[in-house]
C-alpha cells in the first residue's frame, strides 16, 4: 500500500512539474527587473561617470579655442639719462605704457571654434557609446542569470523527483521486485545533480558578482531571481542598411566628427599662409623741464603683421601634414565602419540562429520529448515500461527544457549586442 502511494505521489510530481505546463511570466516582470538593472548602472557606473566628465571638460575648450590671444601690458622708460637719472633734464625722457593686441587672420578663429567643437562631440558620442556598451552588457549578464536561474530550478525538480524515485526503488528492492542496480543508479543520478548545482550555484555568485560590478555596487550584493520568459518577439532585420547605421552608431559618428575636425585642421593650415595683425597703442608722459619748459606726453600707435617668408618649409609643410592626416582619419573611419557592417552581419545571422533554435526546441522537441515521456508514463502504469525508462525520459524532458532557455537566452543576448552594434533599441514589429 504504502509503495503504490509512493509510485502515485511520483507520477504526480512529474505531471505537475512537467515543462510545458510551466507558465511564464509577463514581459512587464521581466522588463521592470532589467531596467531596474540598467538603470541603476546608469547612475552608479564609474567607467559612464568618467566618460561624462570627460565630455564636460571638452565642451569647456569650445570657448577657449574662439577666444582672442591675451593682450600685452607694457611699462617702460624712455631715453632716461644716465648721468643724472631725472626725468626733468631731456626733453625726450618720458614715462610709457602700452598695450598690444594680436588679431588671427579672419577665419582662423572660427575653423579653430569649429575643430573644439568637433573635438567635444566627438567625445560626447563616445560617452554614448560607452552608455550603449554599458546597457548591452546588463543585458548580456541578465540573461546569463536567467539561464544559470533556470538550470537552477530543473535541478530542484530532478532532485525531488529522485529522492522519490531512491524510496520507490529500496522499497521494491526491500520486497524482492526490484534491482540493486535501480538504487546505485538513482543514487548516481542524485549525486551528479548535486555537482550540477554546485555548478551552476558557482556561475550564478560569479555572473552576480559582474553585474554588481557593472552597477557599482559590493560585490556579493543578493541578486533576486531571474522571471520565467517564454516568448520571443519578432524584430525587423531586414531593415537594416548602411545609411541608417552610420547615422545612429555612436562609434561612428565619433569617428565623423574627427574626419570634420581633420577637414578643419586643414583648412586652418591654408590659413596659416595669410599673416596675423598686431596692433599696439602706447602713451608717453613727459615731465616739465628744469629750464621751465612744458613738455606735452605723447601718444603712439602701431600695426604690425608676421611675414610666412618660410612658408615652403613650415605652412606649406603644415598644409600637407593636415591633409595626410585627413586621408589617414578617413581610412581609419572605413575601416571601422567595415567592421562594424561585418558585426551586425554575423551577429544577425546568429540571432536568427538562436530564433530558429528556440522555435525548434519549443514547436518541436519540447512536445516530442513531452509525449515520449508521456507514453513511457502511460507504458509504466501498464507494466510495459520499466522505472528508470520512465526516469531517463523525464530527465531528458528537464535537459530539453533547459536548452530551451539557454536557446531563448542566446536570442536576448544577440538581440542585445545587435542593439548595441546599430546603436540605438529594436522595437517588436509585433506592438
Amino acid at each position: 500500500m504504502i509503495r503504490k502511494f509512493k509510485l502515485g505521489l511520483l507520477l504526480f510530481f512529474m505531471v505537475v512539474f512537467s515543462p510545458i505546463l510551466i507558465l511564464s511570466q509577463t514581459d512587464d516582470q521581466k522588463n521592470r527587473m532589467l531596467e531596474n538593472l540598467i538603470q541603476t548602472a546608469l547612475e552608479n557606473n564609474p567607467k559612464l561617470e568618467a566618460a561624462v566628465f570627460r565630455s564636460l571638460s571638452e565642451e569647456e575648450t569650445i570657448s577657449q579655442a574662439g577666444a582672442l590671444p591675451d593682450p600685452q601690458l607694457t611699462f617702460g622708460l624712455m631715453n632716461l639719462p644716465v648721468n643724472s637719472f631725472s626725468f626733468s633734464q631731456e626733453p625726450m625722457t618720458g614715462k610709457l605704457v602700452g598695450l598690444m593686441q594680436v588679431f588671427p587672420f579672419p577665419g582662423k578663429l572660427s575653423l579653430a571654434t569649429d575643430m573644439a567643437e568637433y573635438a567635444a562631440a566627438a567625445v560626447k558620442y563616445q560617452q554614448e557609446e560607452i552608455r550603449n556598451r554599458i546597457i548591452q552588457m546588463v543585458k548580456n549578464l541578465y540573461y546569463d542569470l536567467y539561464a544559470v536561474d533556470r538550470a537552477l530550478e530543473i535541478i530542484e525538480k530532478n532532485k525531488e523527483l529522485l529522492k522519490l524515485l531512491i524510496q520507490v526503488t529500496e522499497t521494491k528492492y526491500a520486497t524482492g521486485s526490484g534491482l540493486q542496480q535501480d538504487i546505485l543508479r538513482s543514487q548516481v543520478e542524485m549525486t551528479k545533480l548535486e555537482d550540477d548545482q554546485i555548478m551552476w550555484t558557482q556561475k550564478r555568485s560569479a555572473v552576480t558578482a559582474q553585474i554588481n560590478s557593472l552597477l557599482n555596487r559590493p560585490i556579493k550584493t543578493p541578486m533576486e531571481k531571474t522571471p520565467i520568459e517564454m516568448y520571443l518577439a519578432q524584430f525587423p532585420i531586414e531593415e537594416f542598411d548602411n545609411a541608417n547605421i552610420e547615422e545612429q552608431r555612436p562609434l561612428l559618428k565619433a569617428w565623423q566628427e574627427r574626419i570634420q575636425k581633420a577637414e578643419a585642421a586643414s583648412k586652418l593650415a591654408q590659413r596659416e599662409l595669410w599673416p596675423n595683425f598686431i596692433l599696439g597703442a602706447t602713451y608717453s608722459q613727459r615731465n616739465d623741464l628744469t629750464d621751465g619748459r612744458k613738455m606735452p606726453d605723447f601718444f603712439s600707435a602701431t600695426v604690425s603683421i608676421n611675414l610666412p617668408i618660410f612658408s615652403n618649409r613650415k605652412q606649406k609643410a603644415g598644409i600637407a601634414e593636415k591633409q595626410l592626416a585627413l586621408s589617414a582619419i578617413q581610412a581609419e573611419y572605413e575601416a571601422v565602419k567595415i567592421n562594424v557592417l561585418a558585426e551586425i552581419e554575423k551577429i544577425s545571422a546568429d540571432l536568427e540562429r538562436n530564433h530558429k533554435r528556440f522555435e525548434l526546441y519549443k514547436g518541436g522537441i519540447l512536445i516530442q520529448a513531452q509525449q515520449s515521456f508521456e507514453s513511457a508514463q502511460a507504458g509504466y502504469r501498464v507494466g510495459k515500461v520499466d522505472f528508470l525508462t520512465l526516469i531517463n525520459n523525464w530527465m531528458m524532458l528537464q535537459n530539453y527544457e533547459l536548452q530551451f532557455h539557454l536557446a531563448a537566452a542566446g536570442f536576448y543576448k544577440k538581440l542585445a549586442d545587435l542593439e548595441f552594434a546599430l546603436g540605438r533599441e529594436l522595437k517588436n514589429i509585433e506592438e
